[in-house]
C-alpha cells in the first residue's frame, strides 16, 4: 500500500481526490435524503403555509386596531360632535347641508392619510337617517357575522362592503355613542380595499383557501368555491377526518381564528417540486465539482513543471537565460521570486566570507564597550575620595548616589530585580533629583526595603517619580510612595501635590498600552504627544506586561492644581530574576 501511494503522480492523486469527493457527496446525499431531506422539505412547506396564516391573522389584528383608533378619533372629536348635534337639530335642509359639508371636511382631514380606511358613515339611530357617509351606502352590515364584540365595539367580517364601490372583502367596525346635545349615533368604519389583499393573494398563489371562525369555531367567511360545503369541510378539518385537504390554523387573542386549507394534491405537488429543486441543486453541485477538478488540474499540475525546471536551475547553480512564464500571474510571481532567491543565495555566499572577517573585529569592539563602564565607575570612585578629603559632604553624597544608581542601571546580567532593590535605587535617584528640584519625598511602608524581596522588572518606580517632577512640578511639593501588601498583591502608590495633569492629556495617559502590542497588533503609529509625554509610563506598562503576563493593575488619576496619583499593583511571586529571590513563604 505504501509503495502504491508513493508511485501515484500528482495528476492521478488529483483525479482520485475529486472522484472520491464526488462519491462522498453522492453517498452523503443518499443517506441525508432518506433520513432528513424529505422531512426538511415537508417542514419547509408547512412553514410557508403557517407564515401565510400568521400574516393573515396579523393583518386582521392590525386592521381592527386601525379601525378602533379611527373610531376614537372621530367620535371623541369635539368639532365632529358639535357638527353632528347641529345636523340633528338643523331646522331645514340648507342647515343640514352646511353641517354635512363641515363633517366632510373634518372627517376627511382626519382620515386622508390613512389608506387602510374605506367607507365611513354616521347614522342617526333615532331618526334612522344617515348624517354623513364618505361613499354611497347600499346596505348595512347588521346581517353580517360578528368577528369579535365587546361592550363598546362590534367587529364584523371579513364580508362584503356596505358600498358597491368596493368588491374585495372588508372588515367593519360598528360603534354606537351618545352625542352631547344630540341623539345617539352609530359610527361604521370599514377597512380599505387593499387591507386584506396581500394575505388573500398569498393564499391564492399557493392554490389554498382561507377560512375565518369566531370564538366558538363557527364559520364566518371562506374563500372556498360556492359549490364547496365550507361548514361541512370545517367540521371535518376540526375533527381530523378530512382526507383530501390539509389545514393550518392560528387563533387570535380575541378568540377568532384563521385557517388555511390546502387540497392534498396541491400539497403533494409543492412537495415534489421542492424535492426536484433540491435534486437539481445537487446535480449542479456535482457538475461544478467536476469542472472545478478539471480546472484545478490544469491550474496546479502544469505550472508545477515550470517550477521543476526552475528549481533544477537553482540546484545546478545556473541562472536561466530568460525568465520562465506561465499563464497565471501568481505563478509568474513565484517563479520570479525563485530567480531572485537564486541570486540572493549567491550574494549571501559572498557576504558570508566578508562577515567571517568582520567577526574578530566585532569581538574586540565588545571588549572595548565593556571597558567604558569600568572607567566611569572608577572615575566616580576617585571623585568620592576627593570629596571626602576636601570635606565636601554634599558632593560626596551626590557622587555616591550617582555611583550606586549607575551600578544598578548598568548591570546587564538581568532585566529584573526585586522590590527591595528597586526601592533602594529609587532613593538614590531622588537624592540626585533633589539637587535640581525643591520637593519632599518619603516612603511609607510597613516593611523594610530589605524584606520586600518580591520579583519585579527594573526601573518601574523611577519613571513614576520622574513623571511627577517633569510634568507636575512646583516648589516645595510633596511626593509620597506608599507600599502596602494585600494578600497575594503588593500595592505601590505614588502621590504628589504638584500642578496635576490636564484632562485631555490625562485621558491619553489612561489609554496607554504596551508599545510593542500597540504597534504590532494595530499597525497604527501612536499619537506623538502621547508618546512624548508618557514614554516613561509606557515603558513601565510594557515591562509589567512582559514580566507578569498581564497579571497586574496600573491606574493613574489627576486633578489640576491638586496633584496626581499613580497606583500600581503587582503579584507576589517567587523567583523570576537575577536578584529576585522571594523569601516570603
Amino acid at each position: 500500500m505504501s509503495r502504491l501511494k508513493n508511485s501515484l503522480s500528482l495528476k492521478k492523486r488529483i483525479f482520485v481526490f475529486f472522484f472520491g469527493v464526488l462519491i462522498l457527496i453522492a453517498s452523503v446525499y443518499t443517506f441525508t435524503f432518506s433520513r432528513f431531506i424529505t422531512r426538511f422539505t415537508e417542514e419547509r412547506l408547512d412553514t410557508d403555509y403557517e407564515n401565510i396564516v400568521s400574516e393573515t391573522c396579523d393583518a386582521v389584528e392590525n386592521a381592527l386596531w386601525n379601525l378602533t383608533l379611527t373610531s376614537q378619533q372621530i367620535l371623541e372629536n369635539e368639532e365632529i360632535q358639535k357638527t353632528a348635534a347641529s345636523y340633528q337639530n338643523s331646522p331645514n335642509l340648507y342647515a343640514k347641508k352646511d353641517n354635512y359639508t363641515l363633517l366632510l371636511d373634518t372627517v376627511s382631514s382626519l382620515t386622508m392619510s390613512n389608506t387602510d380606511i374605506g367607507l365611513i358613515y354616521l347614522y342617526d339611530t333615532s331618526e334612522q337617517d344617515f348624517i354623513y357617509s364618505s361613499l354611497p351606502v347600499t346596505g348595512t352590515a347588521e346581517s353580517e357575522p360578528v368577528l369579535y364584540q365587546n361592550t363598546v365595539f362590534c367587529f364584523r367580517g371579513p364580508c362584503k362592503s356596505q358600498s358597491d364601490f368596493f368588491g374585495n372583502p372588508v372588515l367593519i367596525l360598528n360603534r354606537t355613542e351618545d352625542i352631547p346635545g344630540g341623539s345617539p349615533v352609530t359610527l361604521s368604519v370599514e377597512s380599505g380595499i387593499y387591507t386584506l389583499e396581500r394575505p388573500f393573494s398569498a393564499a391564492a398563489q399557493k392554490s389554498a383557501y382561507l377560512m375565518f371562525t369566531d370564538n366558538e369555531n363557527k364559520l364566518l367567511y371562506s374563500t372556498l368555491p360556492e359549490e364547496q360545503d365550507s361548514e361541512a369541510l370545517l367540521k371535518e378539518l376540526l375533527g381530523g377526518s378530512a382526507r383530501e385537504y390539509r389545514s393550518f390554523s392560528k387563533e387570535s387573542s380575541q378568540g377568532w381564528g384563521v385557517h388555511i386549507v390546502i387540497p392534498a394534491f396541491i400539497y403533494t405537488r409543492d412537495y415534489r417540486s421542492a424535492l426536484q429543486a433540491f435534486i437539481l441543486q445537487t446535480v449542479l453541485l456535482a457538475v461544478l465539482v467536476g469542472v472545478f477538478a478539471l480546472y484545478f488540474w490544469k491550474t496546479i499540475y502544469k505550472p508545477l513543471q515550470l517550477f521543476d525546471r526552475q528549481l533544477s536551475c537553482l540546484l545546478s547553480d545556473e541562472i536561466p537565460a530568460e525568465q520562465m512564464h506561465s499563464s497565471i500571474p501568481e505563478y509568474d510571481n513565484l517563479l520570479n521570486k525563485i530567480l531572485v532567491l537564486q541570486k540572493q543565495i549567491q550574494e549571501m555566499l559572498k557576504r558570508a566570507v566578508l562577515q567571517e572577517k568582520r567577526h574578530s573585529r566585532m569581538q574586540l569592539e565588545k571588549l572595548r564597550a565593556q571597558i567604558n563602564p569600568h572607567f566611569l565607575m572608577n572615575t566616580l570612585n576617585t571623585l568620592h575620595w576627593m570629596a571626602l578629603m576636601n570635606h565636601q559632604t554634599d558632593i560626596d553624597n551626590i557622587t555616591q548616589a550617582l555611583s550606586h544608581l549607575l551600578s544598578y542601571n548598568l548591570d546587564k546580567q538581568s532585566h529584573s530585580t526585586n522590590l527591595g532593590n528597586e526601592l533602594n535605587a529609587l532613593k538614590e535617584y531622588v537624592t540626585l533629583q533633589k539637587v535640581r528640584y525643591l520637593f519632599d519625598f518619603k516612603i511609607v511602608s510597613p516593611q523594610e526595603a530589605a524584606s520586600l524581596m518580591y520579583p519585579c522588572p527594573k526601573f518601574i518606580l523611577q519613571p513614576l517619580i520622574e513623571n511627577a517632577l517633569s510634568h507636575g512640578y512646583r516648589e516645595h511639593m510633596d511626593i509620597t510612595l506608599t507600599v502596602k501588601t494585600d494578600g497575594q498583591m503588593v500595592e505601590l502608590t505614588v502621590k504628589d501635590t504638584g500642578t496635576g495633569i490636564q484632562p485631555d492629556m490625562l485621558k491619553k495617559l489612561q489609554c496607554l498600552s504596551p508599545i510593542e502590542n500597540t504597534a504590532s497588533a494595530t499597525g497604527i503609529v501612536p499619537d506623538t504627544d502621547k508618546v512624548q509625554f508618557g514614554i516613561g509610563l509606557q515603558y513601565v506598562i510594557q515591562s509589567l506586561n512582559d514580566f507578569y503576563k498581564g497579571d497586574y493593575k496600573f491606574e493613574i488619576g489627576s486633578i489640576p492644581d491638586e496633584g496626581t496619583v499613580i497606583t500600581l499593583k503587582i503579584p507576589k511571586i517567587k523567583g523570576g530574576g537575577y536578584y529576585a529571590e522571594n523569601t516570603d513563604y
